[in-house]
């Protein structure tokens, strides 16, 4: 039924858990996981400012790119953890880690992916600025164009 899946993770504690369901459902038929991250760009420019303070002699372009390129080759490398995490199952696997607005990405890959179910955390790494302006989560069960299974922590009544 749900043949190809995408989970997005921003390796939250919900995230984790949503793992677990992406892991039951090889006994429903998935054959394909994409495991995806977005490295939201607003972040970055907290980021670079660090980096710019740091260095201030730097080409700030090159300083922002610079930031930019470590935050994704180490959230490639978390991505690639938990790809070895699900390999026993033989999923077929695809990482992707980008850059932009999380919900919009998603939603994006999920359509160009042709993917029959997003899994993700109901709760991801913001807490509390998710509640004042709205959760990613939230954004993709109303503008995408796929099913979403939403998964909350373990520790908020998930057993």
């Amino acid at each position: 039924m749900f043949r190809k899946i995408l989970y997005p993770t921003d390796f939250s504690d919900s995230a984790k858990n949503a793992l677990e369901y992406v892991k039951k459902l090889k006994e429903a038929g998935t054959e394909e996981v994409i495991l995806m991250h977005v490295y939201d760009e607003r972040d970055l420019e907290v980021h670079w400012e660090v980096e710019a303070d740091l260095h201030p002699d730097e080409n700030p372009e090159k300083a922002k790119h610079d930031v930019l390129k470590r935050m994704l080759a180490k959230n490639l490398a978390k991505l690639k953890e938990l790809e070895n995490e699900i390999a026993h199952l033989n999923f077929k696997t695809e990482l992707i880690v980008e850059d932009g607005i999380p919900y919009q990405k998603i939603i994006q890959v999920a359509d160009e992916n042709k993917v029959s179910l997003i899994v993700m955390g109901s709760h991801g790494e913001r807490g509390f600025v998710e509640k004042l302006f709205g959760s990613t989560t939230g954004r993709v069960i109303a503008h995408g164009n796929v099913p979403v299974l939403v998964v909350k922590p373990k520790n908020q009544g998930n057993s």
